[in-house]
């Protein structure tokens, strides 16, 4: 029988803030009886729970599968969503929709493209990236996705509403509002479920935009599916991303409207592998080649594989030291790393005299390193651009093991691009009310049984 989930979602070796806990899978139901009867439970050879009764015989006990609304709802594991059983984001799942997209409602298949994880694809195929680009896409689209889409408008759009929150942030802090700076990115979903479990005190210092990845839900559920006379529900949305925890992300109830989720499923390298080793055994390059897709009216398309400037995680501490000087050719954000390679500073003295600081900070030894300093009040940065996998999303935890050093070399040879004037022109067309870019936090209490601590 075909599995109900992806059976690459297993423990992998990340530098996470805590190991990931095999606990918060509940293995068995087990239903209680008013009396005791003496029964056991046994682990056989092959791993599986059966239920032994007081004469001795065995009846196999059923697994209970764990919702992503059980997960978001736990404080177990913090970043290692991969360890989750969850059956709605598996690639079985996105080729059974794609197959049968007329029988489940939809009219349209619609695939966004995150550049970190066509690098990572690229790395692992053997492929350059624009080959591995036009060979994925024409694989893509044999199955049967309708459109292939660029992630770059959705990640200019990001850096646009990162800026000028930042902005607005820093005329709150003169007025005296101490919960306005430092500004931590919120683009990482594995970094906000740590602060919303760990440090709810830290919430108010979140960017509330909404990530690259949200951001181009929105386009593609409200703003495309208007272009093509369609609702939102009849557009299967599948987002290409590095991430496990970008699954736990789409799932939040904050990205769904009307129980119509912005993304519907996300598919990261590792388990795409596995889609072809299945479905292409000979690799992509004896794929026939097809062009990606730009519906964007207004917008002129981008150049394949363009990277947003700054960081190989999306650039937001580049373009918002940036913006808060005057970009020219001499006036460039020099990053320098402090005492480790994964946090580098740049600074800025302003025209207040006051000097500004932006960090990109990654890994959680990192993480805890200035959530520490926060707390005791001597972090002196202004913007964090946190990401909890080490060296961030080039090395994200659904990015094909073993391929790093490849990866960041194919990142720091694409064209760099900074966000057109004709982007603006989109943002104040489309989003003339901003709340449909931003999203909310929210604190998860947690009351931990005593008998389960480890001490």
């Amino acid at each position: 029988m075909e599995p109900r989930f992806s059976g690459v979602l297993q423990l992998a070796d990340l530098d996470d803030f805590i190991t990931p806990s095999q606990e918060c899978i509940k293995p068995v139901e087990i239903k209680k009886t008013s009396k005791g009867t003496g029964a056991k439970i046994k682990i056989e050879d092959d791993g599986t729970y059966v239920h032994v009764d007081s004469v001795g015989q065995k009846s196999k006990l059923t697994r209970v599968d764990i919702s992503l609304t059980d997960c978001l709802a736990c404080s177990g594991c913090i970043t290692t969503a991969e360890t989750v059983l969850i059956n709605q984001q598996s690639h079985h799942e996105m080729l059974r929709i794609i197959t049968n997209k007329k029988e489940e409602g939809y009219e349209l298949v619609v695939m966004s493209l995150s550049l970190q994880a066509l690098l990572s694809l690229s790395s692992h195929s053997n492929l350059k990236p624009d080959d591995c680009l036009r060979k994925f896409t024409g694989f893509i689209k044999r199955l049967g996705v309708d459109l292939v889409l660029d992630m770059g408008l959705a990640e200019d759009l990001a850096l646009v509403e990162e800026s000028k929150e930042f902005n607005d942030r820093y005329l709150r802090a003169k007025d005296g509002d101490k919960t306005a700076l430092p500004m931590l990115a919120s683009t990482c979903p594995g970094w906000v479920c740590y602060a919303e479990k760990t440090k709810p005190q830290l919430l108010p210092h979140l960017s509330s935009c909404k990530s690259p990845q949200q951001i181009m839900g929105f386009l593609v559920k409200n703003i495309l599916s208007a272009q093509r006379g369609l609702s939102g529900n009849q557009i299967y949305h599948i987002c290409f991303m590095p991430c496990y925890d970008k699954k736990l992300e789409a799932s939040r109830p904050q990205f769904s409207e009307n129980s119509i989720p912005d993304v519907n499923c996300v598919i990261t390298p590792v388990e795409m592998e596995v889609a072809l080793a299945e479905l292409c055994p000979n690799g992509l390059v004896e794929e026939l080649g097809a062009e990606v897709d730009w519906p964007w009216e207004g917008v002129p398309a981008y150049p394949p594989l363009a990277k947003a400037l700054g960081s190989g995680s999306g650039g937001y501490a580049y373009q918002v030291i940036r913006t808060v000087q005057q970009p020219s050719e001499e006036n460039v954000p020099s990053f320098e790393p402090v005492k480790r390679s994964d946090i580098v500073v740049a600074q800025y003295d302003n025209e207040d005299g006051k000097q500004l600081k932006s960090a990109v900070v990654t890994g959680f030894k990192n993480i805890q390193n200035t959530v520490n300093k926060l707390k005791r009040g001597k972090c002196d940065y202004d913007y964090v651009e946190i990401m909890a996998c080490p060296s961030g999303c080039l090395n994200g935890g659904g990015q094909v093991r073993g391929h790093l050093k490849s990866v960041q070399e194919f990142h720091s040879s694409m064209a760099a691009r900074d966000p057109p004037e004709s982007v603006l022109q989109f943002y104040n067309k489309c989003f003339p009310a901003t709340n449909d870019l931003h999203t909310t936090f929210q604190a998860v209490t947690y009351n931990p049984n005593p008998l389960t601590v480890k001490w």
